[in-house]
């Protein structure tokens, strides 16, 4: 049995349900994890799978009714809020509860793009210069690439402008980089053990993920953005990919599993665009296709995971 193997005896796989109304802009199957969490504890034999609001006693009940030894945190948006997610996971902190991923201090940093950049510059980790055209312009605190549309690429002054008023919050304001971007998996305990390296292949003109890229299935830019994991990399380049990605791991101290999107300048060399700590666990995408191109099963992987926690 899976408990007689790992030592553990009880496995809650704890999602978010999808918020009735979702904020302006966003969908809502962007929020929906069930068919994502079902997934998770079909392959962690005896789990469990609960889906939550995300209010705090509602959370604290589920814990004491089912008394797990592992959480497989799968809380992204609790009361349909993006911004709370850190805060599920410092609940479980505070409780003494063991779960799968990023603790809430790297969840927090990571939620705020601004203050992930200067994190990382502080941690000597290439990330994009803050001046010159053209530059893309990104809302600071959001997540799934929400805000980001192809007008996002500004070659002046005016578009600059208009990009920046178009957002509610504050913007992130950066170099656009001309070079191949690469969606780089990582997974270990306290470090990472594993990589793989997928290559998103833009077409007919799109130079950017968006966020119908991301979300849209029927959008032309979601079919202008495949991302292949046949990709042609020269030893030394992988090397400096792979060293900017773990350069990011270490300094917003992750755990379990991360994604970070890397891109390339005109001379080759990788800069970090951003950091997601909680990608999305969906089968046969996200981090699940990515460790499956790397020769692991997802079962596999959950499991490892469980013992990580």
């Amino acid at each position: 049995m899976y408990g007689a193997e790992t030592g553990l005896a009880k496995v809650l796989v704890l999602h978010t349900l999808p918020p009735l109304v979702t904020g302006a802009g966003r969908m809502p199957d962007e929020f929906d994890l069930c068919a994502a969490a079902q997934g998770i504890a079909d392959a962690i034999p005896g789990a469990v799978v609960a889906g939550v609001r995300g209010h705090v006693q509602e959370v604290i009940a589920l814990l004491e009714t089912h008394q797990p030894d592992v959480i497989f945190n799968a809380c992204e948006a609790p009361l349909g809020r993006p911004d709370l997610e850190p805060h599920v996971a410092a609940l479980f902190e505070w409780l003494g509860v063991r779960f799968t991923g990023s603790g809430s201090g790297t969840l927090a940093l990571c939620r705020r793009k601004d203050r992930t950049k200067a994190v990382l510059m502080a941690n000597g980790v290439p990330v994009p210069c803050a001046s010159g055209f053209p530059c893309i312009v990104k809302p600071a605190d959001e997540d799934g690439s929400a805000g980001i549309g192809v007008d996002s690429i500004c070659d002046g002054a005016e578009a600059l402008a208009r990009a920046v008023a178009r957002l509610a919050g504050p913007a992130l304001v950066e170099e656009f980089l001309p070079g191949r971007e690469f969606a780089v998996s990582l997974w270990g305990p306290n470090k990472p053990e594993q990589v793989s390296i997928g290559e998103t292949l833009f077409q007919n003109g799109l130079r950017l993920n968006t966020y119908a890229a991301k979300w849209e299935p029927d959008s032309e830019e979601f079919a202008n953005s495949p991302i292949s994991y046949t990709v042609d990399l020269h030893p030394p380049l992988r090397a400096a990919i792979v060293a900017a990605a773990y350069g990011a791991w270490r300094a917003v101290d992750a755990r379990g599993y991360l994604r970070i999107d890397i891109r390339l300048d005109a001379d080759e060399n990788p800069f970090v665009l951003d950091i997601n700590p909680n990608p999305e666990l969906g089968p046969g995408v996200g981090i699940c296709r990515a460790v499956q191109e790397a020769g692991w099963t997802w079962p596999q992987f959950l499991r490892q995971q469980v013992l990580w926690a």
